[in-house]
């Protein structure tokens, strides 16, 4: 039993090099986090909407790791708890390959409408219990389309994607 163990450690070792706390199971993976906010802790009030006490100030974030062959970055918050299905906060796009981090409150490419239909930033606003909201980064061969609605977006950018990183927060009531 101990070897059969063993073995599936040696396996999984062996492919997922890439993992890491913060980042996603792919080779080279960005590792993303926010000195805002630890990885699954809550996120700070004015980083969350209006009606719940925030101010819509979108967290600073880094990452490191981009791959080479990335022409671009793209970043998508998203909550996945939301009661209709995966809601997208923040889209952001056009962010040069050798960017390393967003600064608080302020976009480092340009951003596109999120499920409000809103290009800014939403806060988390869930209208019950504690919530995850994933900040993700992807490295991108090159632009993707901004056409349509927030889901058909992230469709593209995740298709797009050489790499990505995530980190995420928590809020909740």
């Amino acid at each position: 039993m101990k070897i059969r163990r063993l073995a599936g450690a040696v396996l999984l070792a062996a492919v997922l090099p890439g993992c890491s706390a913060g980042g996603t199971a792919s080779a080279g993976a960005l590792r993303v986090r926010s000195p805002a906010f630890a990885e699954g802790g809550a996120i700070p009030v004015k980083h969350v909407c209006a009606r719940q006490g925030g101010r819509d100030v979108s967290p600073p974030l880094t990452w490191s790791g981009v791959p080479e062959s990335a022409r671009e970055l793209a970043i998508v918050v998203d909550d996945p708890d939301a009661p209709g299905g995966t809601y997208i906060h923040w889209i952001v796009t056009g962010i040069p390959a050798s960017a390393t981090s967003a600064p608080e409150g302020r976009a480092p490419g340009k951003v596109l409408p999120g499920s409000n239909g809103s290009a800014a930033y939403a806060g988390p606003c869930p209208p019950s219990g504690v919530h995850h909201y994933h900040f993700i980064v992807y490295a991108l061969r090159g632009p993707v389309a901004s056409g349509g609605d927030a889901a058909a977006v992230h469709r593209r950018i995740k298709d797009a994607a050489i790499s990505s990183g995530e980190t995420v927060g928590t809020w909740g009531r």
